[in-house]
């Protein structure tokens, strides 16, 4: 591996083409994308500009010095497989920057739900450092007898016997390998003042990607009620869906949902097939956010309940000591270096390397 600056100039300079409005790899990736439905354009877009900015803030930069990866800490030598989901656009961008910055042989396996946009990066990277190993396809069995030292996956506690049972089956990762799981499911937001600036940022938090990515707000905690807020919610909701279509339609037990809460006179907000409702803990179906009344003692009580499943808890307007806070206004355009899980992909990488 040549010297680490010379190495993150290089990984810089596939980012600078990629991002680049006039790669060719990137637009027919997009368009491909697009055309099959995968997910929208709005999106995608949404998805490439956060990159821009993470490039154009130096967030690489501070990516390194925060992980500690120099030349004599690194993960060079190290086969590290990752199989990236595919419920977001890009969702598995950072981790493969992260394995690629840390200097590892990347092997990805790309889902089928998101085939394009990490490939044309991955592309881009074989061509500006073609001494790097990149190999990635959708197939798992492609990495058959890779014998991978490290593994690195998104999903649910139940997936995880099934995933590890699929490596060994392929003997794609090393019996002493280590597993890097990622299984947070949902993001909270501690709720201050009510105002258009905080609603709008709540807005896009809790509905960009549909609420389905682990950084998606999916509970409220406010000191007030629901009913207070509704109109200026519903009013947001309204004008961040013309400007961003749904995508995809939730299922039928969505309005199953809404019938149980009206017949209960449960206070809820239903716009354009999503559902914002005054109900306890977290909610159990996709689409949907829940709404509570109540201070820090709440807050305290869902870690507690869901302790890893939680990713990151957002504030706006609401001052707070004693927790792990991000602002609002990043849950859906986070730094590079943000911690899925509360693990630095680089960090993890080059643990017990040097």
């Amino acid at each position: 591996m040549k010297e680490i600056s010379t190495h993150i100039d290089l990984v810089k300079e596939a980012l600078e083409e990629w991002l680049s409005s006039e790669n060719a790899s990137l637009q027919e990736s997009k368009e491909k994308t697009i055309s099959e439905g995968l997910f929208s354009l709005q999106d995608v877009e949404h998805q490439l500009s956060v990159f821009r900015k993470n490039l154009a803030s130096n967030d690489i930069e501070q990516w390194i010095d925060r992980a500690g990866l120099n030349d004599q800490l690194n993960a060079r030598g190290q086969k590290v497989l990752c199989l990236h989901a595919g419920n977001l656009p890009l969702v598995g961008f950072q981790t493969a920057v992260g394995t690629i910055l840390a200097g590892a042989d990347y092997y990805g396996k790309l889902s089928q739900k998101d085939p394009y946009l990490l490939a044309s990066f991955l592309d881009e990277v074989k061509k500006q450092n073609p001494n790097q190993e990149i190999q990635f396809s959708t197939d798992l069995e492609s990495f058959r007898n890779l014998e991978a030292d490290k593994v690195v996956f998104a999903g649910s506690d139940e997936s995880v016997p099934e995933v590890k049972e699929k490596i060994r089956e392929f003997n794609a990762a090393t019996s002493s390998a280590k597993y890097i799981v990622r299984t947070a499911k949902y993001s909270v937001c501690f709720l201050g003042k009510v105002n258009t600036a905080n609603i709008k940022k709540l807005t896009e938090a809790m509905l960009r990607y549909g609420g389905k990515g682990c950084r998606s707000v999916a509970a409220v905690v406010s000191e007030h009620k629901l009913d207070k807020v509704k109109g200026e919610l519903e009013k947001s909701i309204q004008e961040y869906w013309k400007e961003n279509p749904q995508h995809k339609k939730p299922g039928p037990n969505l309005r199953y949902k809404y019938a149980y809460n009206y017949a209960l006179d449960k206070s809820q907000l239903w716009l354009q097939d999503f559902l914002i409702q005054e109900s306890e803990g977290m909610p159990g179906s996709d689409f949907t956010v829940n709404w509570m009344q109540g201070d820090l003692k709440k807050i305290e009580q869902l870690k507690q309940r869901y302790g890893a499943k939680i990713q990151s808890i957002y504030t706006a307007g609401k001052k707070v000591s004693g927790f792990d806070v991000e602002d609002l206004k990043y849950a859906q355009s986070p730094f590079l270096y943000w911690k899925p899980d509360g693990m630095d992909t680089i960090e993890q990488l080059i643990e017990e390397s040097s």
